[in-house]
C-alpha cells in the first residue's frame, strides 16, 4: 500500500512517494532556513522609487542565490532581483508539466530582522511569553485559530516588532522543499522553478512584468503561490483593492475666552493584517479618537498623528476649555472615560491608554489649526454615515469587504488621510470608492482614489485543475485542505495577464504582519510534505 491507501498498483497514483526524510528532520531544516531568512531586513520602501524598492532585498537575493548554487541547483537573477531556481524533473518526469512555485521576499514596512526565534516546546496552549511586550496576552482560548499549533514547538519573535513570516515562513519552506528533493531525488516531480520576487507588499508590478514574460518562456503552465495564512489553506480569490488619499488643510484655530488645558496622550491600538482583524480584533488609533471626540463639548483636537511603526498607534493632542479649573477636570474625566471605553475591550491584545502630557496653556494661544479636528471628523463619517456594510475592517470577515482609514499622517503643511479599501466584488469595491468621495466632500475635501490590484478568481475559474491539485495533495499526506479567500493581494496580475494562472497556498502562521506572529517547527515540516506531494500530484498529469 502506498501512503494514500490506495494500492501500488492504481497508476493514477502510480508516482505517489512518502519521503523517507523524518519529520523531525524536516523541521530542523526549516527552522534553520526560516532563521537564516529573517536574519535579513528586507521590508519594502513604498516612498523608494527603486526596484526593488530596498537594498535589503538584493541583500537577501543574493544570499539565496548562494545557498541553492552551493546545493547545486541552477539559478539566475535579472535587475530587479527577481531569482529564479530551476529544479530539473526527477527520472522518468520530464514530460510533466513545468510548474512555478513563487515567493516574496520583502516583509511589509514595520517588521524588523531577527538573528533568531524563540520557542515554546510542547506548547499547551496558554499565556505565550513575549520578553518585550507584557501587554500581550496570546492564548488558544483567546486566539481559536492557535489550536492548529497546540502540541508543537511554536516559533516566536520578543512581541515588539513583526519580523516577517509573511513571507519568509513560504520562503522557508520552498528552501526546505528543494533540500528535500535534492536529498532525495526519486521523489517525483516535474520540472520546477522556484521564484522569489521583490516588493510584492507595496504592490510594485514593474518588478514582475518581465518575471512573468520569462517564466511564459520557459514554459510554466501554472504557478503557487506560497504566500498564504491559515495552515494548508488554497485560495483562489483575493481582493479587489483601491486606496484613498484626503488632503486636510488646516486654518488657525480660534482664540477661546476661557480656561484652558493641553493634554498630549498615546494611544495604542492593536497591529493586525485586515485579513485577521475580526479574529484578532483590530483597533486602530484613528477610530478609538474620532469615536471619542465625536459631539464632546470643551474638547478640540489639535493635533493627531500616527506612528510610523505601527500605524494603529498614534500620538493625539487636544485643548479642554472650560470656565474654570473644575470645569475643565470635568471634560477631562470625560474624554478619558470615553477613550477608556473605546480601548478597554482591547487591552488584552495590547492596547493602551497613556497621558504623555498635562499642561495649562494660554487661553488667547491660536498656534495650531483645525487640521486634526477636521481629520478625525471624517474618520468618523467614514466609519457610521450611511454606505456599504460592514464598515471596518475589524468587523469583516470570510467575503466582506471593509474601509480603513488607517493612518493620518503630515504632508507638508497638511494632513493626509489614507484609506484602504477592499471588497471582492467590482460593484461593492465602486461603492466604497464613491462613499469615501461623498464623505469628503462632505467636508469640503476631495478624495484621490487609486485601484491597485484585482480579483484573480475570475481567472482561476477557468482552470479547475489549479486548486484541485493542492487538495488531492494534502489528502495524500492526512489532511483535509480548505478553500478560503484570501483576505488580501497575491500580486500575481502580471502572470494572469501572460496566461499562466496561479492559486494561493497557506504556509500556517498566526497574526500576519503583527508583534504576534507566530508558526511552529512542525508545521514547516508538514507543509514541505504537503508541497512535495503537489509537485508529486502535478508530476502525474501529460
Amino acid at each position: 500500500m502506498v501512503a494514500d491507501g490506495r494500492t501500488a498498483g492504481d497508476k493514477r497514483h502510480m508516482h505517489h512517494v512518502t519521503p523517507a526524510t523524518p519529520l523531525e528532520t524536516l523541521a530542523i531544516w526549516g527552522t534553520e532556513a526560516l532563521e537564516a531568512v529573517i536574519a535579513i531586513d528586507s521590508a519594502s520602501d513604498e516612498r523608494s522609487t527603486t526596484i526593488p524598492s530596498t537594498e535589503g532585498q538584493r541583500t537577501l537575493s543574493a544570499a539565496l542565490s548562494a545557498r541553492f548554487a552551493a546545493q547545486g541547483f541552477d539559478v539566475s537573477s535579472d535587475d530587479f532581483a527577481n531569482l529564479l531556481v530551476q529544479i530539473p524533473p526527477s527520472p522518468g518526469c520530464e514530460a510533466a508539466p513545468t510548474t512555478a512555485l513563487m515567493v516574496h521576499m520583502d516583509t511589509a514596512h514595520g517588521a524588523r530582522p531577527l538573528a533568531s526565534l524563540l520557542m515554546a516546546p510542547g506548547w499547551d496552549g496558554s499565556r505565550i511569553a513575549y520578553p518585550q511586550n507584557d501587554r500581550l496576552h496570546v492564548d488558544a482560548a483567546s486566539y481559536p485559530l492557535l489550536q492548529a499549533f497546540v502540541g508543537d514547538d511554536v516559533l516566536h519573535g520578543p512581541g515588539d516588532v513583526p519580523f516577517g513570516l509573511d513571507d519568509k515562513l513560504g520562503m522557508a519552506e520552498l528552501m526546505t522543499m528543494a533540500t528535500l528533493l535534492k536529498a532525495e531525488p526519486a521523489l517525483p516531480h516535474g520540472p520546477l522553478v522556484l521564484v522569489f520576487r521583490p516588493d510584492e507588499e507595496i504592490g510594485r508590478m514593474d518588478a514582475v512584468m518581465g518575471l512573468a514574460a520569462a517564466l511564459k518562456s520557459r514554459g510554466v503552465s501554472f504557478a503557487y503561490t506560497a504566500d498564504g495564512l491559515s495552515p494548508f489553506e488554497i485560495n483562489v480569490e483575493n481582493f479587489d483593492a483601491a486606496r484613498a488619499r484626503v488632503r486636510v488643510p488646516g486654518q488657525p484655530l480660534p482664540a477661546s475666552s476661557t480656561a484652558a488645558r493641553r493634554l498630549r496622550i498615546h494611544l495604542t491600538g492593536v497591529n493586525t493584517h485586515g485579513a485577521t482583524a475580526m479574529s484578532e480584533g483590530y483597533r486602530n488609533a484613528t477610530v478609538i479618537a474620532a469615536r471619542a471626540l465625536a459631539g464632546r463639548c470643551g474638547v478640540t483636537a489639535t493635533s493627531f498623528l500616527s506612528e510610523d511603526e505601527p500605524e494603529t498607534s498614534a500620538i493625539l493632542e487636544v485643548r479642554l476649555t472650560g470656565d474654570n479649573t473644575g470645569t475643565i477636570d470635568a471634560v477631562e474625566s470625560g474624554l478619558l472615560q470615553a477613550l477608556e471605553h473605546e480601548i478597554a475591550p482591547a487591552r488584552r491584545r495590547g492596547a493602551e491608554l497613556r497621558i504623555m502630557e498635562r499642561s495649562d496653556v494660554d487661553s488667547s494661544s491660536n498656534a495650531t489649526t483645525d487640521a486634526a479636528a477636521r481629520a478625525l471628523a471624517l474618520v468618523h463619517d467614514l466609519a457610521t454615515s450611511p454606505g456599504p456594510m460592514p464598515r471596518l475592517s475589524e468587523d469583516s470577515d470570510h467575503f466582506d469587504g471593509y474601509t480603513n482609514p488607517h493612518r493620518i499622517i503630515m504632508d507638508g503643511d497638511d494632513l493626509v488621510v489614507d484609506v484602504r479599501l477592499r471588497d471582492f466584488k467590482p460593484d461593492q469595491l465602486t461603492a466604497r470608492k464613491d462613499h469615501v468621495s461623498r464623505c469628503a466632500n462632505a467636508h469640503n475635501l476631495v478624495a484621490d482614489v487609486v485601484d491597485q490590484y484585482v480579483n484573480m478568481g475570475p481567472v482561476l475559474a477557468r482552470f479547475p485543475q489549479v486548486p484541485r491539485y493542492a487538495e488531492e495533495a494534502a489528502r495524500r499526506v492526512g489532511v483535509v485542505a480548505q478553500r478560503r479567500p484570501i483576505r488580501g493581494g497575491t500580486g500575481v496580475d502580471p502572470f494572469l495577464d501572460v496566461g499562466i494562472p496561479v492559486a494561493n497556498l497557506g504556509t500556517g502562521y498566526f497574526a500576519p504582519e503583527s508583534e504576534k506572529e507566530l508558526t511552529s517547527r512542525q508545521n514547516i515540516a508538514r507543509h514541505v510534505l504537503w508541497f512535495t506531494a503537489l509537485v508529486g500530484v502535478v508530476a502525474e498529469q501529460r
